[in-house]
């Protein structure tokens, strides 16, 4: 992809979910220990390789759609640049379908050079010094306010965009929205932390400005999803599932509006509760038992 190209990126949601999807036989058993031979669907899973000029190669077991934004959504993760102006080129070829090349601005720069493997779980695996990570990385700004139905009707409308969870029900997805709680971008893969990376990369391919928007997650909020947040200048994190508390700790050192189980009608807000307008305070729950997150 040539720089015209790149200044051209459209591609805000997913590529066709065909490119995601694939087909196995399968035994499927029932109470009554009666199997069938029936097909089934799988969310597919391949190796990525980012080969980053003069700083190394990174192989991410993902989900092979939308490389191109998930190749410059990671380098943009992993502090390799700052904008998309950091990247002087970004190459596919036809015969190399599962490879993206990527000349940056001063690569010197890049202190760790590394031939590296990140599985589809992993999230900041290049991350050496958490404690340096957590001081380099600026706290957000104060500009996004929401109202709480807004952070409820996100999580449900992420959802309804995920092709591949529908059919497979093994994808996570994530999408950055802006102030008026529009997605704006969105990614899909088998693995969140990739996901989030896409919706960034698309974000950063099309010039789509992430100032005062936040990230909508269809999975749990690790600290590693609050690291890209904040590397991204997000303000908040609206996540179907439970925090960890290193991501509580770091959404309050970073000013990020972190809120979890969000579901239904009810959301819990563990950080930051002044961006969220128009919420009334009712008595305190307890969240302990086992609950579908899209019920």
């Amino acid at each position: 992809m040539d720089m015209k190209r790149m200044h051209e990126y459209s591609k805000v949601w997913a590529d066709p979910p065909e490119k995601s999807i694939c087909s196995t036989r399968v035994s499927r058993i029932s109470s009554n220990a009666l199997a069938e031979n029936v097909s089934d669907r799988l969310i597919v899973e391949q190796a990525l390789t980012v080969m980053v000029d003069r700083v190394g190669s990174f192989t991410i077991m993902c989900t092979p759609s939308d490389i191109e934004a998930l190749a410059v959504g990671f380098v943009f993760s992993e502090g390799m640049i700052d904008g998309i102006d950091d990247v002087l080129a970004l190459t596919t070829k036809k015969q190399l379908p599962n490879v993206v090349g990527i000349q940056i601005y001063d690569p010197s720069r890049i202190a760790i050079r590394r031939n590296l493997i990140v599985a589809s779980s992993c999230g900041m695996c290049g991350v050496r010094n958490i404690d340096k990570m957590l001081t380099d990385i600026p706290p957000s700004p104060r500009s996004l306010e929401i109202s709480g139905d807004s952070v409820i009707r996100l999580a449900r409308e992420l959802r309804s965009m995920q092709p591949a969870f529908r059919a497979t029900g093994g994808s996570h997805a994530a999408g950055l929205f802006n102030a008026d709680g529009e997605i704006i971008t969105f990614g899909e893969d088998i693995g969140r932390h990739s996901a989030l990376d896409k919706a960034i990369g698309k974000c950063l391919l099309s010039r789509k400005s992430m100032r005062g928007c936040g990230a909508v997650l269809s999975g749990r909020a690790s600290f590693e999803m609050v690291a890209k947040a904040a590397r991204a200048g997000l303000e908040a994190i609206v996540a179907v599932s439970a925090p960890s508390s290193f991501a509580i700790e770091a959404a309050h050192r970073w000013n990020i509006t972190l809120c979890g189980f969000v579901r239904s009608q009810r959301a819990n807000i563990y950080t930051h509760p002044e961006r969220i307008y128009a919420c009334q305070e009712k008595k305190n729950v307890s969240q302990t038992e086992e609950v579908d997150p899209w019920k």
